[in-house]
Parts: C-alpha cells; structure tokens; sequence
C-alpha cells in the first residue's frame, strides 16, 4: 500500500525511467508484449520466452532493498506493524486467528507432504516479524526466517524468540521445505530466490510458495482485481504458465484458492497436477 506522497515519488520515478530497455526481469529476454497498463507510464509485461508477467520500467536491486527497509507498509496492521506486548499476547492467545494469519493450513499442508514425520526443518522466506515463523516452531519444527527488514526480524527474534536472519549466507542447508507467503511477487531476482532455495534443500524437499495468481483464468473472471494487484510493491506477477516452465523438470503442483488439502500428498516422480486457476491466490509446490 503506497501513501500518496510514495505514489506521486512512483510515477515520476517510472518517468524517468520510461527509457529503459524491456527485458525480462527473470530469463532477460527482450521477446516482451504488453497486457496491461497504469498511468500511461507504467506496463505490465508478459516475457513470450518464460512467461513472467513484470512490471515495466523494472527497479534496480538496491531501490528495491531500500523500499522495504524504509517505505513499504501494508494496510493489514499485522505485516508490518509491530504490535505492542499486549496486542501481541492476545494475537498469541488467538492464534493470530483475528489477524488472518493462522498458519494452521500450512502446517496442515506440510504434514500431507511428509506424513509421519512431526519435526521438519523449514525456512521462512520473507518472515516478517515472525507470526508464521513462531507457529511453525511451537509446532515442533525446527525453523529459520529470513527477513529483508532488520527492524521487523530485530523484533521477531526479541519478542517472539524465533531464528531470523537479514542475510542470506546466514541460512543453513538441509531444509525439507523452503516456504513463502507473497514474498515472490516483490522479489527483484526470482532466478536468485529459486536458485537460492535449491541450495537449501535436501534431496525430495519441497519449494513452496503462494502468491498473487496472474493466471489467466483469474483475469478473465475479474480483471479489475487483476489489473490491481500489480505496481510498485508488486513488480512480479506469477503465473501457471511461468510455473510450468520453471518446474518443468520437477514434480509439481500448480492451483489458486481455496486449496484442496485432501488432495495433497508426497509427490510421485514426474507427477504434475494443475488445479483450479481462477481464485486470487495461487500456490505451488514443486519437489526438488
């Protein structure tokens, strides 16, 4: 959520801007159309060699990293607010119900993808001030966030007693699972972040991550919201088409809310499943 002082600061940035040359921001292919458009400055891009759907002009790394030290708010009063010690107790009480950010799903989602096994190690990509990050731990699991504002991580690990970290050197291989919450959609380098998540990975663990679904059977069901959902906190806009590419090689599994957990289970090899496309919220896994 941009104040109007961030968005004027936004649209004369992209004029400035408006000269550089259209690449993609993941494969760097120039093969680029447009499909949407924001104050005749700013355009959604589809790459025709990957599939990405970016946005146009594109942020260079360290305006991006700025941003969210500094800038980036959200209108939820939970990403990133932090919250007092009475209003954390009773968020803790709740279960971060009363917020929207029980992580009740994913634990359940986890347990279907590793039946049996009741302590896995899991990092937390883009953690916040740590309220998933603090329920997967005091589910049993053995957990580390990472987290690009040092503020918000300096306050999960005083108030909450969760491992984040603000450096990604910092993050210890082996991991059954490398999961996201709509962190993927504001990364400068998703290559880096896929990349970096394979790394962290032991053999048969899982890449997870929900995002905003710029999947064309949700556009064409509500394109006022799709048209919305991008800008400058979102410069990436994921896709099925962009999944499958990237996973081509992986067992995965490709749909958007609501999320059938019955339907979750440890992936076969070559399996790929693509589910419902049309809800606002996309998920995949991806075993790696």
């Amino acid at each position: 959520m941009l104040t109007p002082k961030q968005k004027i600061k936004y649209l004369f940035d992209s004029i400035l801007a408006s000269g550089q040359r259209v690449r993609c921001s993941f494969c760097k292919s120039g093969d680029c159309i447009e499909i949407d458009r924001k104050y005749f400055v700013t355009r959604l891009m589809e790459c025709q060699n990957c599939h990405l759907y970016f946005r146009y002009p594109v942020d260079k790394k360290e305006e991006n990293a700025d941003f969210y030290q500094t800038e980036y708010q959200e209108s939820d009063k939970i990403t990133t607010d932090l919250p007092d010690a009475a209003q954390l107790e009773d968020m803790k009480k709740d279960g971060f119900r009363a917020r929207g950010k029980n992580a009740g799903r994913h634990l359940e989602l986890f347990a279907r993808l590793f039946p049996g096994e009741k302590s896995l190690r899991i990092i937390d990509y883009g953690s916040s001030w740590g309220y998933t990050t603090y329920q997967f731990k005091e589910a049993g699991h053995e957990v580390q966030g990472y987290e690009i504002s040092r503020s918000r991580a300096g306050y999960g690990v005083k108030h909450l007693g969760v491992d984040i970290c603000t450096d990604e050197k910092q993050l210890r291989e082996g991991n059954h699972i490398f999961f996201s919450s709509h962190v993927i959609e504001h990364h400068p380098d998703i290559a880096s972040m896929i990349q970096l998540a394979k790394s962290l990975l032991v053999d048969g663990g899982y890449f997870i991550a929900f995002c905003p679904n710029g999947s064309l059977a949700f556009r064409m069901k509500n394109q006022e919201t799709f048209h919305r959902f991008w800008g400058k906190v979102h410069p990436n806009y994921l896709n099925v088409d962009f999944y499958k590419r990237l996973f081509r090689g992986n067992p995965h599994y490709i749909m958007s809310n609501p999320v059938i957990l019955e339907n979750i289970h440890p992936f076969q090899r070559q399996e790929s499943v693509i589910g419902d496309l049309s809800g606002d919220e996309l998920m995949v896994i991806a075993k790696i």
